[in-house]
């Protein structure tokens, strides 16, 4: 089992969107993929369960404690149209996420929660996916733990570069190495937009090949299929994006091998 974290400190660069279609495209593929939602807002959930806002337990319940509610309790399979989709599962989140995690700051080895638990289903799944929050909280530095690559998207304006060198410091400390297993892609791009295009394109080239050649193009239909609380890949099946997602999961399946 891989584990991948998608992750930006900079809000509002699709994020959750990439997570979400990433993992509805390795699902499609025949992967056995759970996606864990630990972002406190709790959009990736909103969508993955067809709109579904109550559960029984969740991943707040799982940072609360681990030994009464293990990670396997809180998984439920992801729903679109009324429908479970395919090889995909779905750990939901909630509001109370966030003062679970202030109230988790004085358990021991409580940046290594997460980690734990994954380990316990590592024989249900061939992906894992952590749709993280764009912030330092503990449930990133539970994902940096766990993940064994990060995926950084970065959208079509400047701002989404901001942030970038700091977290890749994060995860050297966490990560407790240099040699950190990262890739960053172009999301929402817009092969018109010239004058942003070249000047990400100069601030990326400095990272080499840790820039994908994938570029998930701007499309309205990613932004209704979330609205409807459904993948891409329901949603709109002959959208353009999908061969971006493709290829972009084609990149990060090298990533790990």
């Amino acid at each position: 089992m891989k584990t991948i974290a998608v992750k930006n400190q900079k809000g509002g660069v699709g994020k959750t969107t990439s997570a979400i279609n990433l993992a509805a495209q390795f699902a499609h593929q025949g992967k056995q993929v759970l996606l864990i939602d630990l972002d406190p807002q709790a959009n990736a959930t909103s969508v993955l369960a067809g709109g579904q806002y109550e559960f029984d337990v969740t991943i707040t319940h799982v940072f609360d404690s681990a030994k009464k509610f293990p990670l396997q309790k809180a998984i439920i399979p992801a729903m679109a149209k009324g429908e479970p989709i395919a090889n995909l599962c779905l750990c939901p989140a909630d509001i109370r996420l966030s003062r679970v995690i202030e109230q988790s700051l004085t358990k021991v080895h409580r940046e290594r929660i997460l980690l734990r638990q994954l380990d316990t289903i590592k024989s249900d799944f061939d992906l894992v996916i952590l749709d993280c929050p764009p912030n330092l909280s503990l449930t990133s530095v539970n994902a940096m733990m766990a993940a064994d690559v990060f995926l950084i998207p970065v959208d079509g304006g400047s701002f989404s570069l901001n942030g970038l060198s700091d977290l890749l410091d994060a995860l050297e400390e966490v990560k407790e190495t240099d040699n950190i297993n990262f890739a960053v892609f172009r999301n929402e791009y817009a092969k018109s937009n010239s004058l942003i295009n070249n000047f990400l394109d100069e601030q990326l080239s400095e990272l080499g090949d840790k820039v994908l050649k994938t570029q998930v193009r701007r499309s309205e239909a990613i932004g209704q299929a979330s609205v409807s609380n459904e993948t891409l890949l329901s949603y709109q099946p002959k959208s353009p994006a999908i061969e971006d997602y493709q290829a972009l999961s084609d990149e990060v399946l090298a990533l790990i091998a």
